[in-house]
């Protein structure tokens, strides 16, 4: 029987990178865009924002996507 060893080719460090680059970072931004919105979003009740923390948090993938697609409206904002 042959081991196996992970990464022990050229082509599968470039596979394993690739991986990394295309859906592991992207994804992992996408949760802490989240998580930044959720904390720096105002008039937000403390009830709330904390069941949205746990949502965001418990459903990584699923969690974010619902948060930024229901999230309430920015508060509009005069700058002078």
């Amino acid at each position: 029987m042959v081991p196996v060893v992970f990464l022990s080719t050229f082509w599968d460090v470039i596979w394993a990178t690739f991986i990394i680059m295309a859906i592991i970072v992207p994804l992992t931004m996408f949760w802490v865009f989240a998580l930044v919105d959720l904390f720096r979003r105002r008039g937000m009740a403390a009830i709330s924002r904390v069941l949205w923390l746990l949502f965001i948090i418990f459903l990584p993938i699923l969690g974010p996507l619902i948060y930024l697609l229901v999230r309430p409206p920015d508060e509009e904002v005069e700058y002078r």
